[in-house]
């Protein structure tokens, strides 16, 4: 499904660009679905997980390709810190395990690995349910365990970012449940384009009234709508991206999609706010150049790709 690939494009290069953008329409019309969208098309291509051993089988993957690597990231922008804001070596070691213990945004070095935690432990909750109760009431079990996740971040913000995992669990779901009807509506049905106008309607109300969602803060203005509302964007942008991944035009977003593990590593570490960040005067000029500083590596890096895949192949021949 090459259209996941150029939503997820979209997404994260407006991670990158709404970290610069200051609050106003543009700011909203992001953080109202731009994080959750990776948590949504992530339900809607997981495969049913019927066994605890599969369950077992996917988290060590996961630890070592999501979890370790968060930890990876968070001590390297330690060593950032240390090299470039005369951050004591004691210090430093004390931002990195507070961070990795916390997993949340608002501890030093942790950034936006907190995305790669909630990630990880909500897979885990969402693989989990399926073989605890392999029915259709798994998505009311999360909406109230999200329930429950939000009005506990309203208090406290829980290790490993606990709170919010049940919401990025549900949101999974919703994926999946996306899914089943996408495989049984007809996509051209006056009933289907009925509920994307709908969808499209109520995601430019939320918008125009300055409904924004900012997971990493905990910030859901109202609970309810801002569940609908990332949901409505999440559809509307990805239908988007189905009719942009028949031209090649895109092509280079949806290379970026492929890739935004690599890109979500790239931004955390692109020394913005630990070396340059101080030298830019204007966000707008912040946006363009670390758009072009983020994606230039991440040019370099599957480049660099190929290379090791076209010489491991060549190894294998001969």
């Amino acid at each position: 499904m090459e259209w996941v690939d150029i939503a997820k494009g979209i997404a994260i290069l407006l991670m990158v660009i709404g970290h610069e953008v200051p609050s106003g329409l543009l700011y909203v019309f992001i953080f109202s679905f731009h994080m959750p969208l990776f948590f949504i098309l992530s339900g809607y291509t997981s495969r049913k997980t019927k066994t605890w051993q599969v369950v077992i089988q996917k988290s060590k993957k996961m630890f070592k390709q999501v979890w370790l690597l968060a930890a990876l990231m968070i001590a390297l922008l330690g060593i950032e810190t240390l090299l470039l804001r005369q951050v004591s070596l004691s210090k430093m070691v004390e931002n990195d395990i507070h961070g990795i213990f916390i997993g949340a945004n608002a501890v030093p070095n942790v950034s936006v690995m907190w995305f790669l935690f909630v990630f990880f432990w909500s897979k885990l909750l969402f693989d989990g349910l399926q073989v605890l109760f392999p029915n259709q009431y798994n998505g009311m079990i999360l909406g109230v365990l999200a329930l429950f996740g939000y009005m506990v971040s309203k208090h406290i913000w829980l290790p490993q970012d606990f709170d919010l995992v049940p919401i990025a669990a549900f949101f999974m779901w919703i994926g999946s449940y996306w899914r089943k009807i996408n495989d049984n509506v007809d996509n051209n049905s006056m009933a289907y384009m009925g509920g994307l106008l709908g969808l499209f309607i109520l995601w430019i109300y939320c918008i125009q009234n300055s409904l924004s969602i900012e997971m990493a803060l905990r910030h859901f203005p109202n609970f309810i709508l801002c569940l609908l509302e990332a949901v409505a964007g999440t559809v509307i942008i990805s239908y988007i991206s189905k009719a942009f991944s028949t031209k090649r035009f895109f092509n280079g977003i949806k290379l970026v999609g492929k890739h935004t593990l690599a890109v979500l590593c790239i931004h955390h570490l692109d020394l913005y706010w630990v070396l340059w960040g101080k030298f830019i005067s204007t966000w707008e000029l912040a946006v363009i150049l670390r758009l072009i500083v983020d994606v230039t590596i991440l040019v370099i890096y599957v480049i660099i790709l190929g290379w090791l895949r076209k010489r491991r192949l060549a190894n294998k021949v001969y």
